[in-house]
């Protein structure tokens, strides 16, 4: 919902008494302001490091001609799963989210959570954007501003120490898309999808044994407060978690053409790769925030466990890739747009 402002300034600038009229001279000057709603909390890397950043520099490229305003929390909404409709219905101008929240609109982009599709997450991003074109039927009902992944992902458990592969089996693994729980069951755990806001909770009361996530969750989420193991060795095998910025169609079309620019300028696949290094960083930061504590342990899959495990996610890889084919989704199309075969 665009606020557009008028603002008018009159000056005079003289009277010639040549029918007793002044002559007044005006200028007109219009101001857009944009709102951009998200669900976490204005204390998140996203909020402070990507999207704050991005709100000022749009200020100050159009001289406070276009403003974008931050509604964190889910101000304008409660609950993660609903951003992109959020977006597509006009309820915000701009918003931010997961694409894994609902995965059958997705099933394109989600082709980043594939195993073995890159080797590290600044590589994946740029994969993805390779790859943007036959992803962008998602994405038609909107503007997409930017698109990228977090980083390699980590089992976070509160009792249970997972070490091996055997250690995954039977347990209740929360999941934040499909495509994590087609994993997560070839790998013999029993997924259970939620978004990352009821984490926390399912894991104090034992509604969940684990969480696969990213370690940028520690702090920005707190699960540091609650997960007391946690197994990387993951980077090779599992994909990573999409995100996305979106703009509503309407809201895009009613920008001038200066704004248009603007907006171009300064999103898209640049400004995305940032996003994923921020990620990147703040993972690393919620590792370390749980080491050397006397209260939490870090594990790593072995080698030959790390090699099994990519063994079981390439076959069930090459399954679904078949039936994404059988569905009208051009799976291995999307795959070599990327370098990652098929």
């Amino acid at each position: 919902m665009i606020k557009t402002h008028q603002l008018i300034s009159t000056a005079l600038v003289g009277a010639v008494v040549l029918g007793g009229a002044p002559f007044i001279g005006s200028q007109d000057v219009s101001a857009t302001e944009l709102r951009l709603a998200h669900f976490t909390s204005p204390k998140h890397p996203m909020d402070r490091l990507f999207m704050r950043p991005w709100t000022k520099q749009i200020a100050k490229m159009s001289g406070g001609k276009l403003t974008v305003k931050i509604f964190p929390g889910g101000k304008l909404g409660k609950g993660p799963r609903a951003q992109f409709k959020r977006a597509v219905d006009g309820v915000a101008d701009i918003t931010f989210g997961l694409q894994g929240y609902t995965s059958k609109i997705f099933k394109r982009t989600a082709m980043v959570e594939l195993p073995g599709v890159a080797a590290n997450s600044n590589e994946l991003v740029k994969k993805m954007w390779a790859a943007h074109k036959l992803m962008a039927p998602e994405y038609k009902r909107v503007k997409l501003l930017a698109m990228w992944v977090g980083e390699a992902p980590v089992f976070m458990s509160r009792k249970k120490p997972i070490r091996t592969l055997e250690d995954i089996k039977g347990l209740k693994i929360r999941t934040p898309s499909a495509n994590q729980s087609r994993w997560l069951k070839a790998l013999g755990a029993s997924p259970v999808s939620m978004p990352i806001n009821q984490v926390y909770r399912a894991l104090e009361t034992g509604r969940i044994d684990a969480v696969l996530v990213p370690p940028s969750v520690i702090k920005s989420f707190k699960i540091g407060e609650v997960a007391k193991h946690y197994t990387t060795g993951l980077a090779q095998a599992f994909g990573r978690s999409p995100f996305f910025v979106v703009m509503n169609k309407k809201s895009w079309n009613g920008l001038s053409k200066a704004d248009k620019a603007l907006i171009n300028k300064t999103t898209g696949a640049e400004w995305s790769a940032k996003a994923t290094a921020i990620y990147e960083k703040a993972g690393a930061g919620g590792l370390n925030s749980v080491r050397n504590t006397g209260k939490h342990h870090i594990y790593a899959f072995s080698k030959a466990d790390q090699a099994k495990m990519k063994a079981i996610l390439l076959k069930a890889r090459a399954g679904y890739i078949a039936q994404l084919e059988k569905e009208g989704v051009p799976a291995k199309a999307i795959l070599a747009a990327m370098g990652s075969g098929s």
